[in-house]
């Protein structure tokens, strides 16, 4: 595989091949893939609970006699060594891939696509399509599902019991009136809390403001139309201001919250609401590990008038290295991984779930009576499922230069917050900036 001078902008711009990667691909080296000689497949995921993974692989080894050299990889340096090892030579045969980086990725020839092989198709008719399109690339399938959520708004309901709110809200206005509600009551001084510190990774409760009243940022060209034909994203903003400098009942120390904290701020009765992923509540809710356990809830995404329209969903993928010299194993491993077993049971997603909540992309899955019962420990099963029906990804994750734009966001979504910046000249800003980034990668 060589690494064109267009690619490493690409990755350049993103921040993925530092200066020892470029002198590698300037000495040619090019192959990847385990190739070892026995048939083993080379796997790299980021690290989370690598143990468990460990365990399914050990399983998948005992059922196949097929033998995985795993590597987990720090999260936060995931993208890069991987990049880096493509790039250098020596990939994985197999491994975890964001919709995030699937473009570039795809782009920089380090996968191949999946159409064609035993039963493809029928993974495929099998999820959600919104999973379907985020493991999409020109019009070629590159991934088995690993796990896939989508953002709803959180909240205890048991802090807005005390403040005599019988229901969550459906509009952004009644939103900012329960939480005005428990702010006069006495209950919290800012009921809503949001993780908007600057990030390397997406801010999804954004997007699922945005997609929750019917709005987008980019046409499906990847034209910017946030401020344009498309008011949502500025209304949105225009509220976040007012909730945040005005009625103040969004924690002004959410510029400086990732999600970690947040979540142990709603585990402890310290916010009343926040937005982000389902999977969530499965640990606002343990006892074990929950002040709030039991009061937590889920509902939809509040909208600027009330009306359901969508949320926002992200998909974790399985991909399959395009140089790999032992395909047919690597296949079968992530048929394993993201497929399902011979009792057509998609095994790992269910694992997954059963284990820590993680969000499944088989449609029949929310029939499984073992999965809902699971579910019922930490959500309404109905509210669940219906939020990833009307989830959609982001449709401006096909491009090379979206990290870069969601970057730039983070900064003016701080700047809406802090009423450094006006929602109009932050939507102008947005647009300028996709525009930038539109003509340099061109």
């Amino acid at each position: 595989m060589e690494l064109t001078r267009r690619h490493i902008l690409k990755l350049t711009g993103l921040g993925l091949v530092p200066p020892a990667v470029l002198s590698a691909c300037s000495n040619g080296s090019s192959s990847s893939g385990g190739g070892s000689g026995d048939g083993s497949v080379k796997f790299e995921g980021w690290d989370y609970e690598a143990a468990l993974v460990q365990q399914n692989l050990d399983n998948f080894t005992k059922t196949s006699n097929v033998k995985v050299n795993y590597t987990p990889i720090t999260s936060a340096q995931y993208v890069q060594k991987v990049v880096a090892e493509f790039t250098g030579g020596g990939g994985p045969d197999a491994l975890y891939v964001y919709d995030d980086s699937l473009a570039a990725w795809v782009d920089g020839e380090y996968l191949q696509p999946l159409d064609g092989m035993d039963g493809v198709d029928e993974i495929y008719n099998a999820i959600y399509p919104g999973n379907a399109e985020a493991m999409t690339y020109d019009g070629k399938r590159y991934g088995l599902p690993y796990y896939t959520d989508a953002n709803c708004l959180t909240y205890n309901a048991g802090i807005l019991a005390k403040a005599g709110i019988t229901k969550a809200p459906a509009s952004l206005e009644e939103l900012e009136a329960q939480a005005v509600k428990i702010k006069n009551a006495g209950l919290l001084e800012y009921p809503i809390g949001l993780p908007a510190q600057l990030s390397d990774t997406w801010w999804s409760w954004v997007w699922a403001l945005v997609f929750g009243s019917g709005g987008n940022l980019f046409d499906d060209q990847q034209n910017p139309i946030m401020n344009t034909s498309d008011t949502v994203t500025k209304d949105v903003f225009t509220w976040l201001q007012q909730a945040a400098t005005k009625s103040k009942v969004i924690d002004p120390a959410s510029l400086q919250l990732l999600p970690v904290p947040v979540d142990n701020a709603m585990k402890a009765n310290r916010y009343a609401y926040t937005i982000g992923a389902r999977y969530a509540s499965r640990d606002y809710n343990d006892p074990a590990k929950s002040k709030a356990a039991g009061k937590i809830k889920m509902a939809l995404v509040p909208s600027l008038d009330g009306k359901e329209h969508a949320t926002v969903s992200n998909t974790r993928m399985y991909g399959l290295s395009k140089d790999t010299e032992v395909k047919d194993n690597a296949f079968k491993l992530l048929t394993y991984l993201g497929g399902y077993d011979d009792k057509k049971v998609p095994y790992t997603a269910k694992f997954w779930f059963l284990q820590r909540g993680l969000g499944f992309a088989y449609k029949a899955m929310v029939n499984d009576p073992t999965i809902t019962a699971a579910l019922k420990k930490f959500a309404d099963p109905a509210i669940y499922t219906h939020l990833a029906e009307i989830a959609k990804p982001r449709n401006v994750l096909g491009v090379p230069w979206y990290t870069e734009f969601e970057t730039e966001m983070h900064k003016v979504v701080q700047g809406v917050l802090s009423n450094q910046t006006q929602p109009s000249a932050a939507v102008d800003s947005l647009a300028q900036t996709a525009g930038t980034l539109k003509k340099k990668y061109s």
